[in-house]
């Protein structure tokens, strides 16, 4: 199997872990860790379906940045070229006080703000695991 294969079969493992990880933290209460978390989920899957395609996309950690190389793959991606950015926004803002004037991200974050990231994590991870299965066996 080739290496590129098998590293997005890795990336795509974690990214569904955090994505169960941001799911449990959302039902506890822990709403901008679960935000963190949904974006660190868009954003490993979405190298996963680029690494599919032979691209090492490492270097960065954008959900914007990477659905806009993901598109020219898959156009199905195009769905979320309005909203990714919000994804990106929990990247810094969901963990350090200073991010956030007037608060901290315990405080500001929402149950609907992490309900939403995770949805959409979720449905970029559904689209990559569908791609997925016209590149490689279910197990490697």
């Amino acid at each position: 199997m080739e290496l590129l294969f098998k590293e997005a079969d890795r990336w795509l493992r974690q990214a569904e872990y955090d994505l169960k990880a941001a799911e449990w933290n959302q039902q506890g209460g822990f709403f901008a860790p679960a935000c963190f978390l949904a974006q660190q989920s868009a954003a490993k899957s979405l190298r996963a379906f680029l690494f599919l395609n032979r691209e090492d996309a490492r270097e960065t950690r954008s959900v914007a940045d990477l659905l806009d190389r993901a598109m020219t793959y898959e156009e199905e991606f195009g769905k979320f070229a309005g909203t990714s950015k919000g994804l990106d926004l929990y990247y810094k803002t969901s963990r350090f006080p200073d991010a956030l004037p007037g608060g901290i991200p315990a405080e500001i974050i929402s149950g609907k703000d992490s309900r939403d990231a995770i949805k959409q994590a979720s449905d970029i991870i559904s689209i990559v695991e569908k791609k997925r299965k016209g590149y490689l066996p279910e197990t490697l």
